[in-house]
């Protein structure tokens, strides 16, 4: 279908026009249904690509728990489980990286990156989310109970005489004019307050369940007031509880809110819910929830609704009853479904999501929202952006003279590798945050790396004397299995940390995986299409303008053979990084120990880049500056400081000591002061640290699996053991620089684990290719064959990656800085593993427990006899 250029050109055209569309803001009309079961058309503005919170800013909600509904027993074990169960809500509301952080004793901060629903995502917060399924009540316990209520609200002076034919004047004091006329005019059950508003479903005609009843939706607020009374609550029926409806119920033209009386415990609770997802019900086009419970919730469930066959059972999620109790027909097990009558879909899907988190031990309360500015701080972005201009100046430099017109060409692929990421990431509504730029930086030396791989491929074919146009193909056809290796195994091991990971490895994940599909198609597809447009102009071409500098061409260096004083060298820095990190441990960032927040009101505008000078020359490391509601205020989060007696306490007083002499150095003394001071617990708790492991040990797992498959178990391994090495190689690097590991730093280590892993796979692909076409030759002379053939393409990709990371570090300012500093170390010892350690680790594999290859005899012990020099001729080409 695509065989020809015209083909070709009409779906890159397609593609650019897409991605075009996707990347302008524009207005999109969302239906919505009301309360009322109305359908709205709301018209929103949808920005095409969203900045993380540390790029710009967002939503800060501070929560605390809310006493007044319900009396903690444990309020510090309820702060714990309510921050686990916010991150996991908050991870499902989106691709974003958001902030969920304990304050002081009693408070969570909640910070969102460019949120457009502001009123949703405080109600997906808040909401508590408690799912329970209640019996409704069929024994009259509230008509029994109604005479003392009324006679306890008579003695308060909140009630009429009884017998009163008319809404006496204390219920017009208590409802005003209009509810009361509405309640004389209706039935009574005893003649009181309550009784005359609290009538059978049935009078206000509606089909009624045991224990439902009506009351004008004008009087429930008053109604549910007087009924919480602490004298009249006391005379609640025993062993039965009041619930309201969630939302009204229309009846003729009048509206009411449902009043249930239901058993006091429930069959079952939301505890044992393992699953929800929102749905439309296809005999009423409403909403609904459909939810999966555990093995021993089902049987629960199973055993209780068997025994309450022909009984009505009401819905309640947060003490509100959802839909109309349906009647038990016969034993439920472990699914079922939840009606959410005049609600929206979206308002389902945020239910859904909320019942999967689980519930808030107990609910929250908004106690401060505020507008925060970008935690990066405007010195950092900009130095970003002065050094992805300078890093792509050096790319193209680099390409253009080395690789000449070709080189041109990838620069041009390479534009479109860039406007396809940024509209795939558009499509999906992806939040962009530094480690997802991170991701961005990782997936475009892939697609460098792409376009190197092929313009050497088609030079050896030219050196092999094929005309232009074959050598063209099959430059294409032999690359193609290497890019296609390194990428899938690239997104296999991104596919694990956004499964298992949370907030920025999600971030950096989903990134990535959109640039490396984009540079696969870009690199393969458009760079040909751009050949073969090249090709239609001049079809009498006899040579190719792909450069004719050639960095290490036919090298013959025997790099097996020096594996042991290779590992010697792998040694000394692996005991150097061990002993500092004995000695001196790693420095971790407030956000993963805490630390102290303080809110600072300057009396001028403040300068981000100044006060984290100050606060560094007083030796604060790593603190975050950010804008918090005008440009004269601002947070610092700081690290906790340690002391000789208490080395593992967050030490607010000597903390905020330090960062007041910092500021009285910057902004002056007495030019500014301190709103509030507050201890602060990790952005990255505990159990999302061990998530990111357990993403990057799968991820091994899956590699080592892919690599068995395309290759052998043998080649797999040797991958993942040189990839361990790199990351425990660079994780000694952070010890002995001193740098603190922050989320920008554990991005750059993820960056760095998938170039180790992309350069590895492409020795390997080629191995595998000269197992084939060299089959009498020992295994030695094989990876030697193959880590001289692909090293002009390992110093071209790195050092693209590598001035990259040059103009990071310069000009990406202090926040940056560490992510290329660690990028920096991980290029060079990923290089280094590639060559040293997993070819020299096959090697030994192989000969440890040798396996089957096609290339028929084995000669793994007797490699070719060395050249003088060192070096160790090839066998003939």
């Amino acid at each position: 279908m695509f065989g020809t250029i015209r083909n070709r050109l009409i779906l890159i055209a397609v593609l650019v026009a897409v991605s075009i569309f996707y990347l302008f803001p524009r207005d999109v009309t969302v239906r919505e249904r009301r309360a009322d079961g109305v359908m709205r058309d709301t018209v929103m503005t949808r920005v095409p690509l969203k900045l993380g919170l540390d790029l710009r800013g967002g939503m800060h909600l501070a929560l605390e728990l809310d006493q007044s509904s319900k009396v903690s027993a444990n309020p510090k074990a309820d702060i714990e489980r309510a921050l686990q169960v916010l991150r996991k809500r908050i991870d499902e509301f989106g691709v974003t990286e958001p902030l969920v952080q304990q304050e002081g004793d009693e408070r969570i901060v909640v910070e969102l990156a460019g949120i457009a629903d502001p009123a949703r995502a405080k109600s997906i917060v808040q909401k508590s989310a408690f799912l329970e399924f209640r019996i409704t009540d069929k024994s009259g316990a509230l008509e029994r109970a109604m005479p003392s209520m009324e006679r306890a609200l008579r003695t308060l002076g909140l009630n009429a005489p009884a017998g009163a034919p008319k809404a006496p004047s204390a219920v017009e004091q208590l409802l005003g004019g209009d509810s009361a006329k509405a309640a004389s005019d209706t039935a009574s059950i005893t003649g009181g307050v309550l009784s005359t508003l609290i009538q059978p479903a049935e009078a206000a005609g509606i089909q009624a369940s045991p224990g439902e009843y009506a009351v004008s939706e004008a009087a429930f607020p008053r109604v549910d007031s007087l009924l919480n009374i602490p004298q009249v609550k006391s005379l609640w029926p025993r062993n039965v509880e009041f619930l309201w409806s969630g939302a009204p119920l229309s009846a003729g033209v009048n509206q009411y809110r449902l009043f249930y009386v239901v058993d006091e415990q429930p069959i079952i609770t939301g505890e044992n819910l393992i699953d929800a997802t929102a749905a439309i019900d296809p005999l009423t086009n409403g909403p609904i929830v459909r939810f999966e419970l555990d093995r021993a919730g089902g049987r629960k469930f199973g055993t209780e609704t068997g025994r309450h066959i022909g009984d009505f059972m009401a819905i309640v999620l947060d003490r509100r009853v959802q839909g109309r109790p349906p009647v038990i027909q016969g034993r439920i097990d472990r699914s079922g479904q939840i009606t959410l009558g005049n609600r929206s879909l979206q308002e389902a899907q945020d239910l859904a999501l909320t019942l999967r988190a689980g519930a808030l031990p107990v609910p929250l309360k908004v106690v401060e929202e505020r507008e925060v500015g970008a935690s990066l701080g405007e010195d950092s972005i900009r130095g970003g952006i002065v050094a992805g201009i300078v890093g792509t100046a050096l790319v193209i430099l680099i390409m253009v003279g080395y690789y000449a017109l070709s080189g041109v060409l990838a620069i041009a692929a390479l534009v479109f590798y860039v406007l396809f990421t940024l509209a795939g990431l558009s499509v999906i509504e992806a939040t962009l945050t530094l480690p997802g730029l991170a991701g961005l930086i990782l997936s475009i030396g892939i697609a460098v790396d792409a376009n190197v791989l092929i313009f050497e491929r088609i030079r050896e074919e030219l050196d092999r004397g094929k005309t232009v146009r074959l050598a063209i193909d099959e430059g294409f056809k032999h690359a193609l299995p290497a890019i296609v290796d390194s990428s899938l195994a690239t997104i296999l091991t991104a596919l694990f940390l956004f499964q298992f990971g949370t907030g920025p490895v999600k971030g950096f994940a989903i990134t990535l995986i959109m640039g490396i599909f984009a540079s696969l198609f870009t690199a393969i597809f458009v760079t040909k299409t751009f050949y073969l447009l090249w090709l239609k102009r001049r079809p009498d071409m006899t040579t190719l303008s792909v450069g004719k500098l050639r960095l290490f061409h036919d090298a013959k260096y025997n790099f097996i053979d020096l594996r042991k004083y290779a590992y010697g060298v792998t040694a000394v820095i692996l005991a150097i990084g061990l002993g500092f990190l004995l000695l001196r441990g790693l420095q971790y960032s407030v956000e993963f120990t805490g630390g102290t927040l303080m809110q600072v009101e300057a009396s001028a505008p403040v300068n981000d880049a100044g006060v984290r000078s100050a606060l560094d020359a007083a030796g604060i490391r790593g603190a975050e500056i950010q804008p918090f509601g005008s440009d004269r205020e601002f947070l610092v989060r700081a690290r906790a400081e340690a002391t000789a007696e208490a080395p593992d306490v967050n030490n607010t007083e000597l903390t905020a000591s330090r960062v007041r002499q910092a500021l009285d150095s910057e902004l002056g003394a007495g030019r500014y002061k301190v709103v509030r001071t507050e201890a602060v617990g990790p952005k990255v708790g505990g159990e999302l640290r061990q998530q990111a492991l357990l993403a990057i040990l799968l991820s091994f797992v899956a590699v080592l699996a892919y690599l068995a498959y395309r290759f052998e178990w043998r080649f797999g391994l040797a991958a993942i053991a040189a990839t361990a090495h790199d990351i425990l190689a660079t994780i000694g690097f952070i010890a002995v620089a001193n740098l603190e590991v922050s989320l920008v730093v554990v991005a750059g280590l993820l960056t760095m684990v998938g170039y180790s892993l992309n350069d590895t796979i492409i020795i390997f692909d080629r191995a595998r290719e000269n197992l084939k076409k060299h089959p009498k030759e020992s295994f030695h002379d094989i990876l030697n064959r193959s880590v001289n053939e692909t090293l002009p393409r390992s110093i071209l990709t790195h050092g693209t990656t590598l001035s990259t990371l040059f103009a990071l570090a310069v000009f990406g300012g202090e926040v940056i800085r560490p992510f290329a500093l660690v990028m920096f170390f991980g290029v060079f010892t990923g290089t280094f593993s590639s060559i040293y350690i997993a070819s020299p680790v096959l090697l030994y594999i192989e000969q440890r427990w040798p396996g089957a290859h096609a290339r028929g005899l084995r000669h793994l012990a007797q490699p070719t006899p060395p050249a003088p020099g060192g070096r160790k001729p090839h066998p003939a080409r």
